[in-house]
């Protein structure tokens, strides 16, 4: 199947990743069919996809017209077997591979074999999603970013046995979609982006667990310092503006010098054991009990639209 040929598509899991990437499809004029067990659970996520597309409208990205319009173009439906006419299937269950496998299992039972199934996973195989498929070729890494309505990147990764054809497709239909395709070319736990974020995430707790700095600091050092240039220009674009003499000169002393556990620290395992799991419970490295959540979420959604129109995107 062409990119252009997609117009129905079903998403399964509407939980905040679900219900975003229902929301984008729909923005862009595909019929949607957002699925999950429960009509309790899928009223939520008309909410949160209602709510999303007035984050829009307000930001000025959206006419109140065009978000009307997606919000019509989308049903909720508990039996993905009710639901006709499917082109592509996209995947955001919980990220453990015994629900993917029974799944997948089913859709590719369910759905004929031109029908692309994608998985928005944040780093499991997509070679051993698919390996419970009579068709892996049609198994493809579709991984979007929260929040994805905002978020420009899509990274699309190849299993061994995707097929060239179905690579291509996601391809143009990421484009389609207005959004940025990332090609990974090889099938490797966490793939391109969140290999990179969880690097950087591991040394920011280890400097914050031996006391190095305070999480407000390292944050603001993120923010405010190297962070600040990666919209503009890349770490390896940043490596060859400072000089490969320097990058080899500092790295063979400071490599040595990095946290390389290979597992969670101390705190992190502390904080998910005692309930501290961040906005969610109130409390993670900041607290937020006296903070709105809602309110502080529009503030950061309001200030990714500005980078966004700044940037391009």
């Amino acid at each position: 199947m062409e990119a252009g040929e997609i117009t129905n598509v079903v998403v399964v899991g509407s939980g905040v990743m679900g219900a975003g990437i229902a929301q984008v499809f729909a923005q862009e004029g595909f019929s949607v069919a957002l699925n999950d067990v429960s009509g309790e659970v899928l009223e939520k996520a008309k909410g949160r996809i209602l709510d999303g597309l007035s984050l829009l409208e307000s930001g000025g990205l959206l006419s109140k017209k065009t978000a009307k319009e997606a919000a019509g173009r989308i049903s909720y439906v508990t039996d993905i077997e009710t639901v006709k006419d499917v082109d592509m299937v996209m995947e955001a269950v919980w990220e453990k591979i015994e629900i993917k496998h029974e799944l997948f299992k089913k859709l590719d039972g369910l759905f004929s074999p031109g029908v692309i199934l994608a998985s928005n996973t944040s780093g499991i195989s997509i070679s051993r999603i698919a390996s419970v498929t009579k068709n892996p070729g049609r198994v493809v890494g579709m991984h979007w970013w929260n929040p994805p309505y905002i978020i420009p990147v899509i990274e699309v990764i190849r299993g061994e046995q995707t097929e060239e054809m179905v690579i291509r497709t996601v391809r143009l239909l990421v484009e389609r979609l207005k959004k940025k395709p990332v090609m990974v070319n090889k099938d490797v736990p966490g793939f391109l982006g969140n290999r990179m974020q969880y690097a950087l995430m591991r040394e920011a707790v280890s400097l914050l667990e031996n006391g190095v700095a305070t999480a407000e600091d390292i944050d603001t050092m993120v923010k405010a310092g190297f962070g600040f240039k990666f919209p503009v220009i890349g770490p390896l674009e940043t490596i060859d503006m400072a000089g490969m003499d320097i990058f080899y000169n500092v790295s063979k002393y400071l490599y040595g010098e990095l946290d390389d556990t290979k597992t969670a620290q101390k705190i992190v395992e502390k904080k998910a054991k005692e309930n501290k799991l961040g906005q969610k419970t109130g409390e993670g490295f900041y607290d937020y009990s006296k903070t709105d959540i809602k309110s502080l979420n529009k503030e950061r959604v309001d200030r990714y639209i500005k980078i966004m129109k700044d940037l391009g995107y």
